[in-house]
């Protein structure tokens, strides 16, 4: 018959691994990034924003009043993250990420809402929102 050992609580504990305590918000926000994270996450973002906005047509539809704050919105966060990667702060790359997030959801929400019909200039909008985001992310979680 199979029996089951009691351990004791303090072997339990001892075996549990030790981890450090979290860094407080604000100054991990606060801390620098290298001169080349950000050189690098500034070049992405300028020459993907760009190619996603240039491959959208012109439309006779009116955007929704939801989106064009949104749109002001971005552009905010466009401007915070351009001063904190000048800056070499890390709330510079949160930026990046939320401002990534944010050009994603409108390039969703823009056929949705019968701005733009969809068309390959969507695709191509798509995935330089997609790779925003996934630079930003990355360049979040290395820094």
């Amino acid at each position: 018959m199979p029996t089951t050992e009691e351990r004791a609580p303090e072997t339990i504990a001892a075996a549990a691994p030790v981890r450090p305590a979290p860094a407080d918000t604000r100054s991990w926000l606060g801390q620098r990034i290298s001169t080349e994270a950000a050189i690098m996450l500034g070049t992405v973002w300028y020459v993907l924003f760009s190619i996603g906005v240039a491959v959208e047509p012109q439309t006779d539809a009116s955007a929704p009043v939801l989106a064009t704050a949104l749109g002001f919105v971005s552009l905010g966060l466009l401007a915070l993250m351009a001063v904190g990667l000048v800056a070499r702060r890390r709330w510079g790359l949160l930026a990046a990420l939320g401002g990534g997030g944010l050009f994603l959801a409108l390039s969703v929400a823009c056929p949705t809402t019968g701005h733009h019909p969809v068309a390959a200039w969507w695709f191509v909008q798509m995935a330089c929102a997609v790779g925003l985001v996934g630079a930003s992310a990355y360049a979040l979680r290395r820094a």
